[in-house]
């Protein structure tokens, strides 16, 4: 099975909290970005048990098409989908940092699918996140993509499926700031330890090194 790949690189996640008011400016920012993009995932990031999704009986499964790649205008289309999801995740996190951290944590926990579901209508895709090892047990790939996950694919990948509709694989590659989110767990500060303790109770997705795959965005074309 043959993929198209580009080598660029996609958006960059930070995750940081400092009690110092010094580093409160650094501390918004970091998390801001951390929590739209480091998968609260996912979103991107409550995951269900690791099973394949159901099937209607009589409706074959969606699948990848060897051979076939998407157009550069659905390629790109795909692309302005996720930055849009960025741009909207990081501004709803901006307004509620001005509540601490916790606040943040809460918006990527309540209002991310809705802000997803937004965007994709928007666009006119179906679009969300899955991790590496998952903090939101609900951001579980499509069927498709189960052979890129399993391969760990980390690179941007195009494809087209059985249902003839095109698709994105876009990995994200775990930053030096999302350590404190996302690290080893005794780098992470109590504050968000706790919040997530409380939020995730069946958290995985700690214990990455920097440059280390964290996750994918998924887009699909309807």
């Amino acid at each position: 099975m043959r993929f198209s790949c580009v080598a660029a690189a996609v958006d960059r996640n930070g995750c940081l909290f400092d009690r110092s008011y010094a580093k409160v400016f650094e501390m918004r920012h970091a998390l801001i970005v951390c929590f739209a993009f480091a998968m609260c995932f996912g979103g991107v990031g409550c995951r269900r048990p690791e099973t394949s999704p159901v099937v209607e009986s009589g409706e074959p499964e969606v699948s990848i098409v060897a051979e076939q790649t998407p157009s550069d205008e659905h390629q790109q289309q795909m692309l302005a989908a996720k930055d849009a999801l960025q741009m909207r995740l990081s501004g709803r996190l901006m307004e509620a940092m001005a509540q601490g951290p916790a606040s943040a944590i809460r918006v990527c926990n309540q209002e991310a699918p809705q802000i997803a579901s937004s965007v994709g209508e928007e666009h006119g895709v179906r679009i969300g996140r899955v991790g590496v090892r998952l903090r939101n047990p609900n951001n579980t790939p499509p069927p498709w993509a189960k052979g890129l996950t399993d391969s760990n694919v980390n690179v941007p990948t195009f494809v087209t499926l059985s249902d003839g509709h095109d698709a994105a694989w876009l990995p994200i590659k775990l930053q030096t700031q999302c350590l404190m989110c996302h690290g080893p767990t005794d780098q992470i500060a109590p504050v968000i330890k706790d919040q997530l303790a409380r939020l995730y109770p069946n958290d995985r997705a700690t214990g990455f090194a920097e440059g280390e795959l964290r996750g994918w965005f998924w887009v699909e074309l309807l």
